[in-house]
Parts: structure tokens; C-alpha cells; sequence
């Protein structure tokens, strides 16, 4: 009986021994992807995440480094392929706004495939995606520059239908935590211009959505503004 034993204490052993092992290789993912932190995930950070995401910034969550950005890249990847991050509450097709920071389709494509790749910090021997196309990409929503307050005017409405008139450059809704807002114009000529529609507003964070192109509202234009609750509005037209 007692070589019985001791045979199979023997497996017993043998068995934790592979399995623990085989736990510690499992705790360090894998590299599978030539997608690198240094060469195009940390551009596409800089120009879209560290506004909010750095030293000071809106988030206690920084992720301007690769030790900050690394253990959260699960995270990073589940709220980058909803959309949730980062945070925009204009609606998408209704409005064009150059400080958008919204990831375009290559880009939520390339931290993906950073995460699931295994989420490496360096490029294995300089491969990779080439670097200039990723920084031709995320450069997008960080390249406007505001516009000097000498050269603009900002004028606060309530929220109704009301006339206007000017080169409209942004605009800057202000609405109780939670709201909706749309915001169009009316022309003299009949058209209907949509300018914004703002969902889930958060007061503690107010944005201005500078337009891409500014809007020429002529004599005889009326801005159109529906929301729900207390509401009212900044308008800053060049002068």
C-alpha cells in the first residue's frame, strides 16, 4: 500500500507543479502584434486622451505613459470600441467639429489590435505600421487652434427660437446635468442648417464644439434651439 501512495502523492505533485507553471507563463501575455505603444499607440494617446487623461486633467486616470496606459488596456479597449472614450456629447452626423476627438475607424483598429496583440511597449526591430500614416491620422483632432479672443464675440441666448446674425464660429450649450439639446439655423433662403445635437450633458465638464467650417448666418436668420429643462447657450461669432 505505502508504494501506492507514494506514487501517487509523486502525480499529485507533479501535477500542481505543471500547473502552477503554467499559471505563471500565462500571466504575461504574449506578444502577437507589431502594433507597439512607442510607435503608434502613444500618438494617437497625445492627440485624443491626454487632454483629459494627464497630470492635472480632467481624469484621475492618467495615461500619458506606457506604465499609466498598460494596466488598464482592457479598459482602454472596451471603452475605445463603444465609443465611450473618448468623451464626446455631440452626436455623430449631426454637426462637423474641428476639435472633435473622436477615434476614427483605423485608429479603435490599431488599439485593438495593441491590446489583444498583447499590448507590447516597443516594436519588435522597427516594424510596424508605419508611424507617419498613424501620426497623419491622429493629428486630426488635435491640429485646431482657438481662435484669439480679440478677433471673436460671444453672445449668450436662451434656449428658443430667436433671430441671429454673423459668422458663427462655436457654440457652447449650457444644460442641466443629463440634457439634450439641438441646435440648428434657419436661412433667410429656406435652408436648414443642423449645427449640434448634445446628449448627456455633464455641467462639471462644459466643451465648446468649434465648427469646421464657420457658419455664415445673413440678415434674416433665426437659430433654432430645442432642449428640455433649464438651458441656454453661447454663441461666438468672429467679429
Amino acid at each position: 500500500m505505502k508504494p501506492f501512495l507514494k506514487a501517487l502523492a509523486i502525480c499529485v505533485a507533479g501535477a500542481f507543479a505543471v500547473s502552477y507553471f503554467t499559471m505563471r507563463a500565462s500571466a504575461h501575455d504574449r506578444i502577437t502584434t507589431k502594433v507597439s505603444w512607442d510607435r503608434e499607440i502613444s500618438p494617437i494617446f497625445q492627440a485624443r486622451c491626454a487632454g483629459c487623461h494627464a497630470s492635472g486633467g480632467r481624469s484621475t486616470i492618467p495615461l500619458t505613459t506606457y506604465q499609466q496606459a498598460r494596466p488598464w488596456a482592457a479598459s482602454i479597449k472596451e471603452e475605445v470600441l463603444t465609443r465611450r472614450m473618448p468623451t464626446w456629447h455631440a452626436a455623430r452626423g449631426y454637426g462637423d467639429f474641428a476639435n472633435d476627438p473622436s477615434l476614427s475607424p483605423f485608429e479603435i483598429a490599431l488599439v485593438a489590435a495593441w491590446v489583444d496583440g498583447g499590448a507590447p511597449e516597443r516594436s519588435d526591430k522597427g516594424k510596424g505600421v508605419r508611424s507617419d500614416s498613424v501620426g497623419a491620422v491622429s493629428s486630426a483632432g488635435s491640429a485646431y487652434v482657438v481662435p484669439r479672443r480679440k478677433t471673436t464675440r460671444t453672445a449668450t441666448l436662451p434656449c428658443e427660437e430667436q433671430p441671429v446674425a454673423g459668422r458663427l464660429l462655436a457654440v457652447t450649450p449650457r444644460l442641466e446635468k443629463g440634457g439634450s439639446s439641438g441646435i440648428a439655423a434657419r436661412l433667410p433662403d429656406g435652408r436648414h442648417e443642423i449645427i449640434a445635437w448634445i446628449r448627456n450633458y455633464d455641467p462639471d465638464y462644459p466643451t465648446t464644439y468649434w465648427l469646421r467650417r464657420p457658419l455664415v448666418l445673413t440678415r434674416g436668420s433665426r437659430l433654432v434651439v430645442e432642449s428640455r429643462g433649464t438651458c441656454a447657450i453661447d454663441l461666438t461669432f468672429a467679429r
